[in-house]
């Protein structure tokens, strides 16, 4: 498909897009990952953050998962949107997506769900992700989690932030 053009593109990807809202959770895995693979235009991407409101969780956990393959840039303000999600997986979703654009504007809000996240899955994927970020600004936060955090899985994911970090050369901090 990413051979025939922009138009069939979309055309695609509106169709895969359209089996988001199907209501088997089965289809929806299976049409974020298609859309994933193919790829997204502008237009999907749009299409895919106004699904980041649905109402139905399951199509939202399957737009972030699709916006995370995609690394859509132009998703940023509506991932960071998501992190409010009232669901976790969502907002795991979304600080993976994030992550995965590796935009150090995101790196405050990252780090506000490490600190202030009620699941320990999401402040899991934080410490993970501010690891592969490599800033050191970010160290202080990460040594609280590794030090208060209540989750042991949360404190080592913070001590192994802490040490990509440490291990990471100065100029390749940014």
């Amino acid at each position: 498909l990413g051979r025939f053009g922009e138009d069939v593109l979309d055309l695609a990807g509106l169709e895969l897009a359209r089996r988001l809202d199907d209501p088997s959770p089965s289809v929806k895995r299976a049409a974020a990952q298609a859309l994933g693979a193919v790829g997204g235009t502008q237009m999907i991407v749009e299409l895919l953050t106004e699904r980041l409101t649905h109402s139905d969780v399951e199509t939202r956990r399957a737009v972030v998962q699709t916006l995370t393959w995609l690394e859509a840039g132009s998703a940023h303000h509506a991932l960071l949107t998501a992190l409010h999600d009232p669901d976790a997986q969502v907002r795991q979703g979304a600080i993976a997506a994030l992550g995965e654009m590796v935009d150090p504007r995101s790196l405050p809000a990252i780090r506000d769900r490490l600190l202030k996240d009620t699941d320990a899955g999401v402040r899991g994927e934080a410490a993970y992700r501010l690891g592969k970020f490599g800033d050191r600004a970010i160290v202080p936060a990460l040594q609280s989690a590794a030090a208060r955090d209540h989750n042991a899985v949360v404190r080592r994911w913070a001590e192994w932030a802490i040490e990509q970090i440490s291990s990471t050369k100065p100029d390749r901090i940014s």
